[in-house]
């Protein structure tokens, strides 16, 4: 099942302990949602094989030997990855740290979407921004200061890249949205061909893998 994910085998964690980490090296959760039952629609990853008994067992352990810490939010108790904890999972999949981004979607507007990438390098911000749009983007750029990127691993300075550009979906008639899906298809197939970013440790294993 996890077999294609590299790992260095360094330390004492299973298979299923590292896809819950995983999940969560560059944020935090509620422990409800590793769950196995919500993890596969949740994350978009891999699922573990954990009972809820073991996860909530896994859990509890990794609290008390600082894997793990607890913090209350509006909407609840989540976990997050302490120092230790970071440095237990990066020993095993080795991220490749210059190459790391993160994007999000802010808002959508009249068929026009808002796309911010944040990236550890300026190469890898501009990479993104060349390829992920699927239309033609008005760009802005800066340089700034880590707001806590991940949080236990800091970084000198970030390269953030915003996009606007436009959705032609939305307004498509069927006929046209199925002449429109091959070249979309063939959109995704030259990105991952030409992307030299990851955001996730299923991206990550395009570069332990060449």
């Amino acid at each position: 099942m996890t077999s294609y994910l590299f790992r260095t085998n360094k330390t004492s964690l299973t298979n299923n302990q590292l896809l819950i980490l995983d999940v969560i090296f560059d944020g935090g959760a509620k422990p409800s949602m590793l769950r196995q039952r919500y993890f596969a629609e949740q994350w978009h990853a891999p699922s573990h094989s954990l009972s809820d008994e073991q996860v909530n067992s896994t859990i509890k352990q990794w609290l008390i030997d600082g894997v793990l810490e607890v913090h209350s939010g509006e909407d609840g108790r989540y976990v997050t990855m302490t120092q230790a904890g970071g440095d237990m999972w990066a020993a095993e999949r080795c991220p490749i740290w210059d190459r790391y981004c993160t994007e999000r979607y802010p808002a959508t507007i009249r068929d026009r979407i808002i796309m911010s990438v944040t990236a550890v390098a300026p190469g890898i911000r501009d990479d993104f921004l060349r390829l992920w749009p699927e239309n033609p983007p008005r760009v802005r750029r800066a340089t700034i200061r880590d707001p806590g990127l991940i949080a236990w691993h800091p970084f000198s300075a970030i390269y953030v890249g915003l996009a606007t550009y436009d959705d032609e979906s939305q307004s498509m008639t069927p006929e046209e949205f199925n002449a429109w899906l091959p070249l979309r298809q063939e959109w995704m197939a030259r990105v991952e061909s030409e992307r030299t970013w990851w955001r996730s440790v299923r991206e990550l294993q395009k570069f332990h893998n060449v």
